[in-house]
């Protein structure tokens, strides 16, 4: 991408100069290793023609290369899987508005920049460890490819709250067909269990089906098995822990846990 974010009156370059590195050296990590779209690749120059400079700048310097600019653009949309106009102006026929500062997407943008700069430079400071060595913090640490950066979990039980069980079944499906395999969300069977525990207390009936989907697509994981007996002695059902519980061993005959609940329950 062209990309021509941000100049504004700048801050000094004391204070930028480590904020740019930062940036690049994380757009550089990044983009060794994931694709960004063809549309954020940099256009070439005409052959004579001056490189444009990026206009609007405020968190990066305003020196800043167009060719550097572009690589942490890139960086910003492989976090986030998104496209340009996410935070920038869309103009029909042409490309976007780089400059423009209507889009409140590239205003959070930016005092995210500001964050995660912070945090590298302080993980340096503080650990003592070389910010060669560290591994840094940037959009994809938390974002891993989507907008939002909320858990699965937190997701499901959203969701089978306002809509009920067979909403989120249907979320769970939906998701899974179009993130399966990227690092989106957590697939394994720990995605469900992870669902299915805050709600044991209040919402039984919901992680009992939230663990019982789960054993329809891992009907060999003891941990599922155990966790369905935790919810069904919170419902008051021993039989059917027992019952779990059995299944588990019947897998895992040395699962100490299992082992440990069962004799309490038989007790």
């Amino acid at each position: 991408m062209t990309t021509t974010p941000a100049t504004t009156p700048a801050t000094t370059p004391s204070t930028t100069r480590p904020l740019a590195r930062a940036l690049a050296t994380l757009a550089l990590a990044l983009t060794s290793t994931l694709f960004a779209s063809s549309s954020l690749q940099a256009q070439p120059a005409r052959p004579g023609a001056a490189e444009e400079a990026p206009k609007n700048l405020q968190v990066l310097p305003k020196d800043t290369p167009r060719a550097q600019v572009g690589q942490i653009m890139q960086a910003f949309s492989a976090g986030l899987g998104v496209g340009c106009v996410h935070c920038h102006v869309e103009v029909a026929g042409a490309p976007p508005d780089f400059a423009a500062d209507d889009k409140p997407e590239k205003k959070k943008a930016r005092e995210m920049m500001k964050i995660t700069t912070g945090l590298n430079t302080q993980l340096v400071a503080q650990i003592g460890t070389p910010g060669t060595d560290l591994t840094r913090v940037g959009c994809i640490t938390c974002h891993r490819g989507v907008p939002v950066p909320r858990q699965l979990s937190e997701m499901l039980g959203k969701t089978s709250a306002d809509k009920g069980f067979a909403a989120a079944s249907a979320q769970y499906k939906e998701l899974k067909a179009k993130f399966y395999g990227a690092q989106a969300y957590d697939f394994s069977e720990a995605g469900l269990i992870a669902t299915a525990q805050p709600l044991m207390a209040t919402r039984t009936d919901e992680a009992i089906q939230f663990l019982q989907m789960n054993l329809e697509i891992f009907p060999k994981s003891t941990r599922t098995y155990v966790t369905l007996a935790q919810a069904q002695v919170a419902k008051k059902d021993p039989a059917a822990a027992i019952s779990s519980l059995e299944k588990a061993l019947a897998i895992e005959p040395d699962n100490a846990g299992a082992k440990r609940m069962l004799a309490q329950l038989k007790k």
